[in-house]
């Protein structure tokens, strides 16, 4: 009885999978977009590749031989195209697939993943911490870190005679001033030359997010499997870990600051309101990663490439210490007025963007139309960063570190180059509102390293931008000697 019932059981799970795979690859709405026949079928070639890291070269492969939009799950598209930037990225109600984030402890989304209500809410209340009066306002923290950052650079690396890595430097300089801006009070990472547990935390962390994207995906696998059987040193360790984050942030509220911090600027222009103490604890860990992390990855890989190249990094150098005679006179604006200092941070966004892979948005109950094709409601649409950047139909020499394409006027031979699909904050009402911040950090940290330096990367980093992926870049260290410019 009992294993006729199994058997029959079995025989129907395994005709409904035939029978929806048949459907999904002939008469579903999104049969006729082009992609691996197994993937029509199954996410299991993507899960496959992003357990190991590898999903980004594994992307570009598939739009190579597919062409701007490629289906690479029954109901999952990847755009690299400009137009899907605007189509996708341009509607007026979008919404993340929330699936591909971490879930916050307490239950409350940070403005990154939430509704799109909460987000606009959210969105409005945080802008005024991230206008140009704002980052006016927190230049001398910036100014102040810069300097921390040359100071350690001439300590740890003896004055040029030991090898440095300014990868990990440039990680805890960003996370130093995040935290500042967030917690009221940096995590001492830069002056001690060494990362906090917390931070340290994070990296790891990174290499579990397949697993989550996997679990959130399928609620089966998250609501009977995973919640009933969740290793407790798992649960533990994220609770621990957004605690830590929710402390800091209560402790910045009773504490106060006169400074410019996030949440001085929040409450000044709210008197308190609007944001729920809970919205406060996940933004805060929410800024800590994005405005951190990708800003020392683009930093790290501006460096390598510019090093790597030679050429454009003379013109740099050349370019910011004709500009300055003091680092003193490195403002906000004057960094602004560099073309050349611009033109390597947007090169290095395209040719290595911090992160790159597509952020999915879900398809609405009416559905839309990208690129001349209906996509039905639920489908998960993306622009694929790297892909996108990449690509041959979108840029001259695609793989090829050239600043000059950003140059204005860019020089002829990069007059077809669509610029249009370049992205790197995201695009519509949903881009990165932090964006000016990141500019302005990197603008300045790298100016202040060219300027006062003169920079040789190690043998060991000439492979440097072989890395995998999880969702960010796990980065090796990135050896460089660094010797003071003589003046």
């Amino acid at each position: 009885m009992i294993a006729t019932l199994l058997l029959s059981l079995f025989v129907a799970g395994l005709l409904y999978y035939v029978f929806s795979a048949i459907y999904y690859v002939t008469l579903h709405p999104l049969a006729s977009l082009p992609g691996p026949r197994l993937c029509a079928i199954s996410r299991i070639p993507y899960w496959y590749v992003s357990v190991q890291g590898v999903d980004v070269p594994w992307m570009k492969r598939l739009h190579d031989q597919y062409g701007p939009v490629v289906r690479f799950g029954p109901t999952d598209l990847s755009y690299a195209s400009a137009q899907g930037w605007q189509e996708i990225h341009g509607a007026k109600v979008q919404e993340k697939a929330v699936e591909f984030a971490p879930q916050p402890v307490n239950g409350v989304a940070p403005m990154l993943t939430t509704k799109h209500e909460n987000h606009v809410r959210m969105r409005r209340l945080f802008s005024p911490a991230f206008s140009a009066r704002s980052l006016k306002a927190q230049e001398p923290l910036f100014k102040k870190y810069a300097d921390l950052l040359m100071y350690t650079i001439s300590e740890v690396g003896a004055d040029g005679a030991q090898p440095i890595d300014l990868g990990r430097l440039l990680n805890f300089t960003t996370f130093d001033v995040m935290a500042e801006l967030t917690f009221g009070h940096n995590l001492g990472m830069l002056a001690k030359n060494e990362y906090s547990s917390w931070v340290e935390s994070i990296a790891g962390f990174l290499r579990m997010l397949p697993f989550v994207a996997m679990i959130n995906y399928y609620p089966v696998l998250r609501t009977i499997l995973f919640e009933r059987f969740q290793p407790k040193w798992i649960r533990e360790k994220r609770e621990t870990h957004c605690n830590y984050a929710a402390g800091l942030v209560d402790e910045r509220l009773r504490v106060g600051s006169k400074h410019p911090d996030v949440w001085n600027l929040v409450i000044k222009e709210e008197k308190g309101r609007g944001l729920t103490l809970e919205e406060m604890h996940s933004n805060a860990e929410n800024f800590m990663l994005a405005g951190s992390e990708t800003t020392a990855t683009l930093l790290s890989g501006a460096v390598y490439n510019l090093l790597k190249d030679g050429r454009s990094y003379t013109l740099l150098c050349e370019e910011v210490r004709g500009a300055f005679t003091s680092a003193d006179d490195m403002t906000l604006e004057s960094l602004a007025n560099l073309p050349y200092l611009t033109a390597v941070l947007k090169e290095s966004l395209r040719i290595y963007p911090p992160v790159p892979i597509g952020s999915p948005r879900v398809i609405q109950s009416a559905g839309q139309l990208i690129q001349g094709t209906y996509i039905p409601a639920a489908t998960r649409v993306s622009v694929h960063h790297w892909s996108t950047y990449h690509s041959s139909a979108n840029f001259t020499s695609p793989d090829t570190f050239i600043p000059e394409r950003f140059l204005s006027p860019p020089p002829a031979e990069f007059a077809g180059d669509a610029y249009e699909a370049f992205q790197p904050f995201g695009a519509g009402y949903r881009n990165c509102i932090g964006q000016g911040m990141a500019m302005h950090e990197m603008r300045l940290l790298l100016a202040r390293l060219v300027w006062g330096w003169d920079v040789e990367l190690g043998k060991e980093s000439e492979g440097w931008g072989s890395q995998r992926s999880f969702a960010l870049w796990i980065k090796p260290p990135l050896v460089v000697k660094a010797r003071l410019r003589k003046r």
